[in-house]
């Protein structure tokens, strides 16, 4: 493996005054004569962990834990008392709102500005400047000063700036805190995005629903240690039993993981399969004899908490079929796409990560009259036979991993 982030035995202490000085005068004088009393405390205390090219970490833990802190060692802006941490690649970090940013200077100057200490080289910055601005969404405001700005648009800007490329290493501390909820779900498929390009991401949040929807893995910090490393849907519940009092119920979020059915049906006048994890909608398809019945094609999560990422349902009434998207850009395509896709909601959640299961979903598109026909299968067979040169359909990828239809979806194994 190509190991981005390693830390070998990283602590930082600090040091605070336990009495307070009536001037600095004083301070000096006690300073030299050694009659200055300090308490040292760490706030990160031997840890160690690896990164690989790729991976999404998640950070979690109380305030106080050390999170932030880490992330400035990460970033090389603090250095450590003992241990060592390298960093392999370029970083692009975002840790606080207005690193970077020059409040005197328009939002369009600190695109550059902001983007040089990012080791964006202008031409590329010239290139890319409308997008930025077109992302960021501050219209006219891109030439006011940023001090006159509120913290909802200076993060726009700076999202938008340490986003514009895919950087080796993304770093984020709490950055989708801030903001309007439709701003936050930009940035969240931003960092979908970048995730699915190959990037590295360590991001830190409070948000445990963030947290398990953008990463695979997470660690938990807890006064300055690492209590718990581990697949993050693991993590998330650990953390959150040890956050609620053990006697909620709802605080486990494995109990609220039921496998339920999804339900799949063929129709060879149409070419297409249809999906449902809908009992009534089953009952419905069952009376319809153009739908045969294709027993269990997998086991969903029956609850959107128990998932971490929506998937979304579309039905054309031209080609009689339904298509399923986790794709955050081909829902915002789909749903642009005027009468030919109808969007029908989320049908269920699933796992973001091809580690949420053990069977693949293929997925093959076609062209009639110009205009997308989608299929599902998670049958080999199928996906083989219509890989074919002669079967009007074109292989575009692995859609998202299921579970198969014998198995418990809460307790399931994971791919290797």
């Amino acid at each position: 493996m190509d190991t981005l982030i390693e830390a070998r035995s990283l602590s930082l202490r600090f040091s605070a005054p336990t009495e307070k000085k009536g001037s600095l005068k004083k301070w000096v004088l006690d300073a030299v004569r050694g009659r200055v009393r300090s308490r040292h405390f760490l706030a990160v205390d031997d840890v160690s962990f690896r990164i690989e090219r790729g991976e999404a970490v998640g950070l979690v833990g109380r305030n106080g834990a050390g999170k932030s802190t880490l992330l400035k060692l990460v970033t090389g802006i603090v250095v450590p008392t003992s241990g060592s941490i390298a960093v392999r690649g370029q970083v692009a970090p975002l840790l606080a709102l207005g690193n970077g940013l020059d409040p005197t200077l328009t939002g369009r100057e600190n695109i550059y500005l902001n983007g040089a200490i990012l080791g964006y080289a202008k031409p590329w910055l010239q290139a890319h400047e409308a997008d930025i601005v077109d992302f960021s969404e501050l219209g006219e405001f891109i030439d006011a000063p940023v001090r006159t700005y509120s913290s909802g648009m200076t993060m726009r800007l700076a999202f938008s700036i340490a986003s514009a490329a895919t950087p080796e290493i993304l770093i984020l501390d709490e950055v989708l805190a801030v903001g309007d909820a439709a701003f936050q779900a930009k940035c969240r498929a931003r960092i979908s995005e970048i995730i699915e390009d190959g990037a590295t991401v360590f991001f830190v949040s409070h948000s445990l629903s963030d947290v398990v929807q953008l990463c695979s893995r997470a660690l938990w910090m807890a006064k300055g240690r690492i209590v718990m490393d581990g697949p993050v849907s693991e993590v998330a519940d650990a953390y959150q039993r040890d956050v609620k009092p053990s006697s909620v119920a709802d605080s486990d979020l494995s109990a609220r993981r039921g496998p339920a059915p999804v339900y799949r049906f063929r129709s060879d006048d149409y070419g297409a399969d249809f999906l449902t994890a809908d009992e009534s909608e089953r009952q419905e398809v069952l009376g319809n004899p153009r739908w045969q019945p294709a027993g269990v094609a997998y086991r969903a999560f029956s609850r959107p908490e128990a998932g971490t990422k929506p998937l979304h349902r579309f039905y054309a009434k031209e080609f009689r079929c339904h298509f399923f998207t986790i794709d955050p850009r081909e829902l915002e395509t789909l749903r642009g796409s005027g009468v030919t896709w109808s969007y029908e909601g989320v049908s269920h959640h699933v796992h973001p990560s091809e580690r949420a299961g053990t069977v693949p979903v293929f997925r093959f598109r076609s062209e009639k009259d110009g205009r997308p026909r989608f299929l599902l299968t998670a049958a080999p067979a199928e996906a083989e036979s219509l890989r074919a040169p002669d079967s009007g359909w074109n292989y575009e990828k692995i859609a998202y991993w299921a579970f198969p239809a014998d198995a418990d979806a809460s307790t399931a194994p994971v791919r290797p």
